[in-house]
């Protein structure tokens, strides 16, 4: 596996039968105790990123913020194993493998040489091979640009455009972006523009958290 010295690292100096989290009590689902499991906001939302559907599981709250931050920036990398859980499960109940291609949203050059591993592509590889669809590997980042959560909001806009590239031709073809958290939508909107470009016929958004509630 690509990431296989991440994971034996962590498996090395983890408990498997505590919580990720807190490290103290025993695990009650998707590698959390039960105390921990109960602070996830559950909000099964569905709203629109321009024409098209997104899917977020939880609401992106201090505790989930605390989760994301763990993996991302502290190199936590075995909550990939429990992000990947969540996902898949959402994913089999709503239906949203039912694509051509998955595609993890993806990671600068730069980015990934500082954080040592493509955080969301670590994730989908934990169930691709239990799911008909194939990764969309053609699709790539091709802009070094800076940490969306660090901008306002237009800022956040001009910060991505022209940061995807794409050379296939996706004619009849179904999408399923797969990101850790949409606020703006913006990652996602400049997305979709590369993928209409190749004629896609359609696209559908999941990510872990937004910070949106309402239906």
């Amino acid at each position: 596996m690509k990431w296989s010295l991440f994971l034996l690292i962590d498996y090395l100096f983890l408990d498997e039968n505590t919580c990720t989290f807190c490290q103290n009590e025993y695990i009650y689902k998707y590698g959390l105790c039960r105390d921990c499991y109960d602070r996830l906001d559950y909000v099964d939302n569905k709203f629109l990123i321009g024409d098209y559907e997104c899917y977020s599981i939880y609401f992106y709250d201090e505790f989930f913020k605390k989760l994301i931050g763990l993996y991302k920036f502290e190199r936590r990398t075995e909550f990939s194993r429990i992000f990947a859980k969540i996902i898949y499960d959402y994913g089999i109940k709503k239906n949203l493998f039912d694509v051509d291609y998955i595609l993890p949203s993806p990671s600068s050059r730069g980015t990934l040489i500082n954080r040592g591993f493509d955080h969301i592509r670590m994730i989908t590889d934990d169930f691709i091979d239990k799911i008909k669809p194939s990764y969309l590997d053609d699709f790539i980042k091709i802009k070094d640009t800076k940490a969306q959560h660090d901008l306002g909001k237009e800022d956040r806009s001009k910060n991505l455009i022209g940061a995807f590239r794409l050379d296939k031709d996706l004619s009849g073809k179904s999408v399923l972006i797969i990101d850790d958290l949409v606020t703006t939508g913006n990652t996602s909107l400049e997305m979709i523009k590369v993928l209409e470009k190749a004629n896609v016929k359609e696209v559908k958004i999941l990510a872990l958290a937004s910070e949106r509630r309402v239906l």
